[in-house]
């Protein structure tokens, strides 16, 4: 009898123990379902619209359904950054210059078969500053997991100035993560990044569609970092020699 009721409870414990995976797996399926339909309308939503800090009118792109980006916030991008081998994207919907990155970055994702793109937003959480009386002011104070993101990004940051209508440059005393900026992380490491997208054409501005050749260029550099991050090298030896 005793070991009819350990048998029984064993199966309950199986039971259980499937049911509570089946709903962890659908949970972060519908997440992943949420966080592409999020992202697809957020960068749509601006399509043939106009930019209203300089009147120019947005390019237009069109992202696919099942796209692979999942949401976080600068302490989740901390975490990617200190544990995972991923691709951390950061952008905005409203950055011209992202606007033409992210096509191209998910063809390459597609092309490896990498199913996650983390993706950090800063509007609500970066400090901002404003020229006052001859000297860059901070208006806006970055959140504490912000500026724990810089110093983990320090070696790869640009300095952060300001420039007035007369050419004259502030400095503001920060770094900055200019947008769209691409990270490669692999054990706990970044290997590789690229902020922008590539140099334009004579004429051409940012809220231009890239050429073909410009495309192809893009897709080189993205690729090359999944490369590194994804794709163990080959260590094996031909005939004649190692590589």
């Amino acid at each position: 009898m005793k070991q009819k009721t350990k048998i029984f409870i064993s199966a309950i414990a199986v039971v259980l123990i499937l049911v509570i995976g089946f709903f962890l797996i659908k949970n972060e399926v519908n997440k992943k379902h949420s966080d592409a339909n999020k992202f697809k309308e957020a960068y749509e939503s601006l399509n043939d619209t106009i930019r209203e800090s300089d009147g120019e009118k947005y390019n237009n792109v069109q992202i696919d359904s099942d796209n692979p980006i999942k949401y976080v916030d600068t302490k989740e991008a901390l975490d990617v950054l200190n544990e995972k081998q991923a691709i951390l994207y950061i952008g905005a919907n409203w950055c011209p210059w992202c606007r033409n990155a992210v096509p191209v970055l998910f063809d390459v994702a597609k092309k490896y078969n990498v199913d996650t793109i983390y993706y950090l937003e800063l509007d609500n959480e970066k400090s901002n500053f404003k020229i006052q009386d001859g000297k860059a002011v901070e208006t806006n104070h970055g959140t504490e997991t912000y500026y724990e993101l810089l110093k983990k990004l320090d070696s790869i940051l640009e300095e952060y100035t300001l420039t007035d209508e007369k050419g004259k440059t502030y400095k503001t005393g920060e770094k900055r993560i200019y947008m769209p900026f691409v990270v490669a992380i692999k054990d706990g490491e970044v290997i590789n990044s690229h902020v922008g997208t590539v140099d334009l054409d004579k004429g051409q501005t940012k809220y231009d569609a890239l050429t073909e050749e410009q495309r192809l260029k893009l897709n080189a550099i993205y690729s090359d970092m999944f490369v590194k991050t994804f794709i163990e090298p080959d260590n094996t030896c031909n005939d004649e020699a190692c590589e």
